[in-house]
């Protein structure tokens, strides 16, 4: 459930490797903000929410922007090596929109990626590059230029991470999705949560950032307030195979289990609201560690979603695991 030892270990070492060097701030979901954003001599759309995946050199971006034609849903995906990639008709990712890609190139621009996609349009040759950076983890900027022998033009769109809260009232006889959180309370009652069960990580449906995601893991959590013993069984990964079991007290109670290297991992875990909160501390080669692992339960009880933030004198890291009920 929590992995921090896992976790701990496997981000500050990638943060160290030359090969995880490149920053994971753009990981996560971004809404536009469109009062911040600039869109030259295009439209603006009602709406935009874009999911990035940044893990190593592989580069994701899946979106859904509304306008007055409905909603369009499109993604982007490439190896960040500088490559130009010539696209096959039938690769999934030559439509993008109305438009159908002829060519696309993804490379490093510091810590931003950079994505170059070419278009043929009207017996010309248009392209678009796209910029995608983040300096904090909570605001996300992409830059657009886009150029032909007919015009040009640029915008500069700008995001706010999405923390799963409510940003805008539903239209009337619209239903509104629940966020993780709200749907937990509904199931709930408003109290606690049991989070007992079996759990097996979905892997497609998580996001790990710059590090590999393990073959497999399952969880299995005793939750017996206020004590949540927790049994996890990975199989594969940077860390190969682990099992690690973990005892955490929901009044407070500081409890302690076995870090990297003789150093223990200190924890506290707490419900805030409908939210299981665990705050951990520990050391890695000298460096202080803290964790923070927020987890809540879908409104039917078969799903469980860990959202994990890690700070060392390394850098900065977040994972989003999410875990189906066996």
């Amino acid at each position: 459930m929590h992995r921090k030892l896992i976790a701990m270990t496997i981000a500050v070492a990638a943060l160290a490797l030359p090969g995880f060097a490149q920053d994971s701030k753009l990981n996560g979901t971004w809404k536009l903000n469109i009062s911040k954003s600039s869109f030259g001599q295009f439209p603006p759309p009602t709406s935009e929410t874009d999911t990035l995946t940044v893990n190593g050199n592989d580069f994701k971006q899946q979106f859904a922007t509304v306008n007055a034609r409905g909603t369009q849903n499109g993604l982007r995906s490439c190896t960040v090596d500088g490559t130009e990639v010539t696209l096959a008709p039938d690769d999934p990712r030559v439509q993008m929109g109305a438009i159908k890609l002829t060519k696309m190139q993804c490379s490093w621009e510091g810590k931003a990626v950079v994505f170059l996609e070419t278009v043929n349009l009207n017996g010309g040759v248009l392209t678009d590059k796209l910029t995608f950076s983040s300096d904090d983890g909570q605001m996300m900027t992409m830059t657009s230029h886009i150029s032909s022998a007919t015009m040009n033009g640029d915008r500069k769109l700008v995001y706010d991470k999405d923390d799963g809260s409510a940003s805008a009232s539903p239209a009337a006889g619209a239903a509104m999705a629940a966020t993780p959180g709200a749907a937990a309370m509904i199931h709930t009652g408003g109290g606690a949560p049991n989070l007992s069960g079996t759990w097996k990580l979905n892997i497609g449906k998580s996001s790990f950032g710059q590090i590999p995601p393990p073959a497999s893991q399952t969880n299995t959590i005793d939750d017996s307030e206020p004590s949540v013993k927790v049994a996890e069984d990975q199989k594969g990964g940077m860390m190969g195979d682990m099992n690690i079991t973990s005892t955490f007290d929901t009044t407070g109670k500081e409890t302690k289990s076995a870090g990297m290297g003789g150093a223990d991992v200190t924890s506290t875990a707490h419900w805030d609201g409908v939210a299981l909160v665990i705050d951990s501390k520990t050391s890695f080669q000298g460096n202080d560690v803290k964790i923070k692992d927020t987890y809540t339960l879908s409104g039917d009880g078969k799903t469980l979603t860990e959202v994990t933030h890690i700070e060392s004198g390394m850098g900065n890291f977040d994972t989003t695991s999410v875990y189906d009920k066996q």
